[in-house]
């Protein structure tokens, strides 16, 4: 995946946080808009309440070097699951690939801190159980608004559960650490994309219709990867110059 597929595809799924827009359910991959267009609402106004002003102090207080390292630490943290859903794909390179991420950033990252492996322009892989379940064969059946976590799929959403215990940290630390990691690491993704959130905000006429266009055909352009198919050219559904 390249890394601005990578990064819209995160926008798409913080723009899960925003917009409201009444309208009754549709036939197609949207048949429970009503009830999705509702929780994306509720999202809505946990960022605009909650994750953007924390995020906007998270980003005033902590220097640029700070956040990037802690980013690095929450990726390295994660590679785990991309590693699990190599191998359950059956991707050998891909296996070899993450697995020396891993190593090579733990160690000479000091856990992850510096993400050598990309200064030594090793390669980055992104997979999940949803992505997993995709390539052998399962569709992604309706378009799901989750509560807290943004954009899914009746299909994707299993990645939720699944991934998380692919984490191997959550067997360490007691629960209540966890979910402290996960939110530091929310509060860390959302203070990293402000500018471009207030961007589309200001721009997008249907927050909700942008988000679900955009995490459907990303996801579907993952999938198709995964099973060697050309990925379809997609829309310029949100422009973003990659770092």
């Amino acid at each position: 995946m390249s890394l601005r597929s990578s990064r819209v595809h995160r926008i798409a799924f913080l723009l899960a946080l925003l917009g409201f827009l009444p309208s009754c359910a549709t036939k197609g991959p949207d048949p429970w808009e009503g009830v999705n267009r509702s929780i994306f609402s509720f999202n809505e106004g946990l960022d605009k309440y909650v994750l953007e002003p924390v995020a906007t102090g998270y980003d005033w207080v902590l220097p640029e070097l700070v956040q990037t390292g802690i980013r690095n630490v929450y990726a390295n943290l994660t590679m785990p699951v991309t590693l699990l859903n190599d191998m359950l794909q059956l991707k050998p390179r891909q296996s070899v690939e993450d697995l020396g991420r891993i190593v090579v950033n733990t160690t000479a990252g000091i856990g992850g801190i510096f993400d050598v492996a990309s200064m030594i322009e090793m390669p980055k892989n992104n997979e999940d159980f949803g992505q997993t379940l995709g390539r052998y064969g399962v569709p992604p059946g309706p378009y799901l608004m989750v509560p807290l976590l943004g954009p899914s799929t009746v299909r994707d959403v299993w990645r939720y559960p699944v991934d998380s215990a692919a984490r191997p940290l959550n067997y360490f630390i007691p629960l209540w650490a966890s979910l402290t990691i996960r939110v530091v690491e929310n509060f860390s993704i959302r203070a990293y994309y402000l500018e471009e959130l207030s961007e589309a905000r200001a721009s997008a006429f249907d927050y909700y219709v942008f988000v679900r266009s955009a995490y459907l055909q990303i996801r579907e352009h993952n999938v198709q990867d995964r099973v060697g198919q050309p990925p379809e050219q997609q829309d310029d559904l949100y422009e973003i110059e990659d770092e």
